[in-house]
């Protein structure tokens, strides 16, 4: 089926893709709230790694506190190593993916047609928007869709992971969050992203525009609101939803649960990094409700939460996820954020990263556990 044919039917049955998947458990049904975290436990002093008697140590005090899921963007053989060793103290290992942003490996830079393009045609092969390690690839290339889906397949075939943790699924950030703005400067000043500016909206690959051609009859370049345009937006999320669900079937076929790692709530995502994941035949979500980013307080939390939740179907779960950084020695709030996310419809809270978690939080995380769970 060519590309154009399976992106024309997501755009018009967008809603109803995937009804006849494979369901498989997701793993977040047998207690009222979970407490996961992005991260690993085998960072040792320096660049070496940790023992396993430290690794050990680290997997007790994290299941102590109620964590049962441990999120590691790491190798396949390092994950082999963990799954294992976190069973021990039941916590369960997710295979952490970067899927659209891992343009800099060898294979990809041998592949340039596989980049993402903005809007000036500027490849991320080429130039690196905002930071040197935002190489994105293209949803509308096919050999980069094979290459994310090779990737996804060898994780699911891992003994034991939990699930296949989807991460970068997404364009490039046409919108950064206000604090973040203030941290990059454009053309030598700061970066007001008070309109969409061209080097940053990407979605432009050749394949991309030749099929919207084909479709609406006229190249996006040639449209008057090109920038705001809602079909042409829609167009492009709809290229990386087609790619999701894809990458889910794979994994149900395996037998292994799906997640993913998504921005605040849907309108958002669509927004600020052209993410539809309201219309994702995901099993879980983890938005990431990083409230500093955005300037919001707290209760961020609960609205981001609240909003997720609404977009979901029957049968899929969210996983709020907090920077715990952000909250640095603010207790309360940390202790505020948890109760906002169980109150406002999440399965559980997710913390970046594990290493972050003093005593202090990890006795929060107790104290909930108890409250939720009965442990």
């Amino acid at each position: 089926m060519k590309m154009a044919t399976r992106l024309l039917g997501l755009f018009l049955l967008v809603g109803t893709m995937g009804i006849y998947a494979q369901k498989v458990d997701n793993g977040f049904s047998d207690q009222e709230f979970y407490f996961t975290a992005w991260g690993d436990v085998n960072k040792g002093k320096g660049k070496t790694k940790a023992s396993v008697a430290e690794q050990k140590a680290r997997l007790k005090r994290l299941a102590d506190a109620g964590i049962t899921d441990l999120l590691p963007n790491a190798s396949t053989e390092r994950l082999k190593e963990l799954i294992p060793l976190a069973k021990e103290y039941g916590i369960r290992v997710h295979a952490w993916l970067w899927m659209m942003n891992i343009g800099g490996l060898e294979e990809a830079r041998k592949h340039p047609e596989w980049y993402s393009v903005n809007a000036l045609g500027q490849s991320c092969n080429e130039y690196d928007p905002y930071v040197s390690y935002y190489n994105f690839l293209s949803p509308f290339s096919e050999g980069a869709r094979e290459f994310i889906k090779n990737r996804v397949k060898e994780k699911a075939a891992i003994p034991g992971v939990a699930s296949v943790h989807f991460d970068y699924i997404r364009f490039v950030d046409v919108i950064l969050g206000a604090d973040l703005q203030k941290k990059y400067k454009h053309n030598g000043g700061p970066l007001v992203q008070d309109h969409i500016i061209d080097e940053y909206d990407f979605g432009y690959h050749p394949n991309a525009r030749k099929q919207f051609k084909e479709m609406f009859g006229t190249d996006p370049m040639d449209l008057e609101d090109r920038a705001e345009n809602p079909a042409w937006q829609q167009f492009r999320m709809n290229a990386i939803t087609s790619l999701v669900d894809e990458c889910v079937d794979i994994c149900h076929e395996a037998g292994v649960a799906t997640s993913a790692a998504v921005f605040p709530f849907p309108q958002l995502a669509r927004e600020y990094v052209r993410q539809d994941w309201g219309h994702w035949k995901l099993d879980t979500f983890f938005p990431m409700a990083y409230k500093k980013d955005h300037q919001g307080n707290v209760n961020w939390v609960g609205f981001a939460t609240q909003e997720g939740v609404r977009d979901m179907d029957p049968g899929q779960d969210l996983i709020t996820g907090i920077l715990t950084g952000h909250y640095g020695k603010n207790y309360e709030d940390f202790d505020k954020a948890i109760e906002l996310a169980h109150k406002n419809g999440a399965k559980g809270i997710s913390f970046f990263t594990a290493g972050s978690l003093d005593d202090k939080h990890l006795a929060i995380i107790k104290k909930y556990n108890k409250k939720y769970n009965g442990k």
